[in-house]
């Protein structure tokens, strides 16, 4: 009888165990946007991330989308409590995380790990809110390339003019870039970049490593295509809430776990794509070519500085960080961007 009571106060304090467990532990919906659904590696990255949120007390149930417009109005409609988006897509949630993703911003991993450590920091933590809406993690989705059909187009700026460039249509950056070197841009999406480029509607199109095998990229550079070893920037996944409906404590916790963990995993992930990239298909920018597309992105900054198209706070941080990388560079001491950094 005493084994039978003891049992039975054994079990009743497991499902009281069991029960406070199951009410601290919040269910939240996170809409995922990844260009291959579940099997594509942004939701396979999610699913560490949302294996730590149980520590902080939330239960994710993530959604695969292959459409991020979809999933970017879901988020907007109230649908998800949380979004994965990229960084050029979250601009509009919150424009000084979303400005990481800038054209020619940076141009090294190294560069891309302060960046986000800086945006993990307490100080950073208002910047990283807007509208109700937060950015609670930033990880690298890799330096971008740009990816031709015919490798003689990447020899020169001038061999440009008149290509169809396939391009983000949300961008407004993108097409100044196209349009400064006189090429036609090609409105697309993530997913629809490479089928664009692929079946030759397009003559180029940019991308990062990582992107090559899921858009098929192989197939657009064949037989005579290639890409560039001039980064025309980083892109860059963000996790976005409603600031309403999780801890206040939360954002500031993600931040700092996905800046230390996930994001220096990826790095690596990152740097082994670009690795596999077929090294035939390498086309090389002597520094010559270099500079006079440094200058042009430039520009392009400078344009898009005055029209407020990008957070002017991040668009600072991101030059003090080119200019603390390469101190040669002929914008440190120029007024673009804000004025010299030195």
């Amino acid at each position: 009888m005493k084994r039978f009571v003891a049992f039975g106060l054994i079990a009743a304090l497991s499902l009281a165990c069991m029960n406070v467990w199951a009410d601290s532990v919040q269910e939240r919906v996170a809409c995922v946007f990844d260009p291959v659904g579940a099997d594509g590696f942004v939701y396979e990255l999610f699913s560490d991330y949302a294996l730590q949120a149980r520590d902080w007390g939330y239960a994710l149930q993530p959604r695969a989308y292959t459409d991020e417009a979809v999933a970017a109005n879901d988020f907007k409609a109230g649908e998800c409590d949380m979004v994965v988006l990229s960084g050029v897509r979250t601009r509009a949630l919150v424009p000084f995380a979303g400005s990481l993703d800038m054209a020619g911003g940076l141009q090294t991993y190294a560069g891309l790990k302060r960046a986000i450590k800086a945006m993990a920091a307490p100080k950073a933590a208002p910047l990283m809110q807007a509208n109700g809406n937060e950015v609670v993690g930033v990880v690298p989705m890799g330096r971008v390339f740009l990816f031709a059909r015919d490798r003689d187009d990447l020899q020169s700026l001038d061999r440009l003019a008149g290509k169809r460039i396939a391009i983000l249509s949300y961008d407004r950056a993108s097409r100044r870039v196209v349009e400064a070197v006189g090429a036609s841009p090609v409105p697309a999406d993530i997913v629809s970049l490479g089928p664009l480029f692929n079946n030759g509607s397009a003559d180029l199109t940019y991308a990062p490593a990582i992107a090559y095998q899921p858009l098929e990229l192989e197939h657009g550079i064949t037989p005579n295509g290639g890409f560039a070893n001039f980064v025309l920037g980083t892109l860059s996944g963000q996790i976005v809430v409603h600031q309403d409906r999780f801890a206040p404590e939360f954002g500031a916790r993600s931040r700092a776990w996905v800046a230390d963990t996930l994001s220096l995993s990826m790095i690596e992930r990152l740097e082994k794509a670009e690795a596999r990239l077929p090294l035939a298909r390498w086309v090389v920018i002597d520094p010559q070519r270099s500079e006079r597309y440094q200058r042009m992105f430039r520009e392009v900054r400078e344009q898009l500085w005055q029209e407020d198209w990008y957070s002017h706070r991040m668009q600072r941080l991101l030059k003090k960080l080119r200019c603390a990388e390469t101190p040669a560079l002929a914008e440190c001491s120029l007024d673009s961007e804000g004025g010299p950094v030195y």
